[in-house]
């Protein structure tokens, strides 16, 4: 891949000039999402059959794709800073360029997604009225929207025949999730890892289990999150419960378990926005994270250390879909594909630093770290041996993945764990 493809080191997280990154509107707004959920469960438009079964299936995706043919564009619409870019020319984004190059396919790129809930109700309107949203592909997280734009019938089913590489690169540990089954409407753009960060000199020994957040020692110094969905799946895990097949009396008890650590006086403060900040001042000893951000942390000459507990960490993934009311709907999984090619996948994480979704762009890291010097050579071969973007066999064999939770589950899950942070 070219030298002057990434630039020379980890691009800024948090606020910038030009918005809030991916990591930081997750921080910030997924506490937020969990709190009002949902101007979704009420939208107008029924739902509709989901297909299922391998036959459903197949029918549903000769009906969208029969006759549909490369129209040379394609619309593409993300978060801010969740692709790679030109360190001379912020604007441009080498990997889409090249893609226009291999492809013919002219795109038209835009970063307007904020947060799942303000999205959903910005475009909600045209899906219902059976209007384009002007859009081929977009990027939704893994979270209770996605859910309803499947149930609303509002994705296209893909043709997996046209995504070998998909097949070939896709790490497994990315497909076939809870919120989609068989990748039916979705492949991973970029994922992540939920457990826990700590400042070993503060603490003193290794962390290794959900229970270490109940540890006197520790008491005052703990980090928790004001956001119900990942509050609820990680005290599942610290209970024993793979949140997937969890129940409600599962519920109930990892509730049980947040009070405890709550009484207790364990928690300084519930928060997705000062977390980091407060476990590099050392306010925090220990806290619930995003593994990327430990990474960043890190980079930035914090010695923090992050573990996947015993008991299991989440893997969480923002997806790739096109919408059912796309004009382009070929040309976008054209580029959907293409996003699998390792050397592609590798130039795109070499910026963004998130969890990458094709194990063997390692491998394409690994090389231009040996290739490039300086600074740049540095952050590479950070990035290139570092679980927290590239997870081992080991760690990925521990991450579960989140409860999907219909309409009705979702009031019961909020009422359960929104008040313990709240309180």
């Amino acid at each position: 891949m070219p030298e002057h493809s990434t630039p020379f080191a980890p691009r800024p997280r948090g606020l910038t000039g030009r918005g809030l990154s991916r990591r930081g509107l997750l921080r910030a707004a997924l506490g937020a999402a969990a709190l009002a959920p949902l101007a979704a469960c009420s939208v107008p438009g029924a739902r509709k059959h989901v297909p299922t079964g391998k036959a459903e299936i197949a029918a549903a995706v000769s009906d969208f794709w029969t006759g549909k043919k490369k129209s040379g564009q394609l619309d593409f619409v993300n978060y801010t800073q969740y692709i790679d870019v030109d360190p001379v020319d912020q604007s441009r984004h080498p990997t889409l360029d090249a893609f226009t190059r291999r492809s013919g396919i002219e795109v038209t790129y835009n970063e307007l997604i904020d947060d799942s809930a303000s999205w959903f109700g910005k475009i909600q309107p045209e899906f219902a009225s059976g209007q384009g949203i002007g859009y081929d592909l977009m990027v939704v997280g893994g979270d209770s929207y996605l859910t309803k734009y499947i149930e609303l019938g509002y994705l296209a089913p893909l043709d997996h025949s046209r995504l070998p590489h998909f097949a070939k690169y896709g790490g497994a540990a990315f497909k076939n999730s809870s919120f989609d089954r068989g990748n039916v409407y979705t492949v991973p753009w970029q994922s992540g890892m939920t457990g826990i960060g700590y400042d070993p000199a503060q603490v003193g020994r290794k962390i290794t289990s959900w229970q270490d957040l109940l540890d006197p020692r520790l008491r005052g110094k703990v980090g928790m999150w004001n956001d119900a969905v990942q509050m609820g799946n990680i005290a599942l895990l610290a209970v024993g419960v793979d949140p997937e097949t969890s129940t409600h009396a599962d519920w109930r008890k990892a509730a049980a378990w947040l009070r405890k650590q709550r009484d207790a006086g364990m928690v300084r403060s519930y928060s997705t926005a000062t977390y980091q900040s407060s476990l590099q001042r050392g306010d925090l000893a220990a806290s619930l994270v995003y593994s990327g951000d430990v990474f960043q942390a890190n980079r930035s000459g914090s010695e923090l250390e992050f573990v996947i507990p015993e008991e299991g960490g989440l893997l969480w993934t923002d997806n790739l879909c096109i919408p059912s009311t796309a004009a382009h709907p070929v040309d976008a999984l054209t580029y959907m594909d293409y996003a699998y090619r390792p050397e592609v996948a590798a130039e795109i994480s070499e910026t963004v630093q998130f969890v990458c979704p094709v194990p063997a762009a390692q491998r394409v890291v690994a090389r231009d770290a040996a290739a490039a010097t300086g600074k740049r050579h540095t952050v590479l071969d950070a990035l290139s041996t570092s679980p927290l973007v590239f997870p081992t066999e080991a760690d990925k064999a521990k991450l579960r993945h989140l409860r999907v939770l219909d309409q009705e589950e979702e009031k019961q899950w909020n009422a359960l764990f929104e008040p313990i942070y709240q309180a």
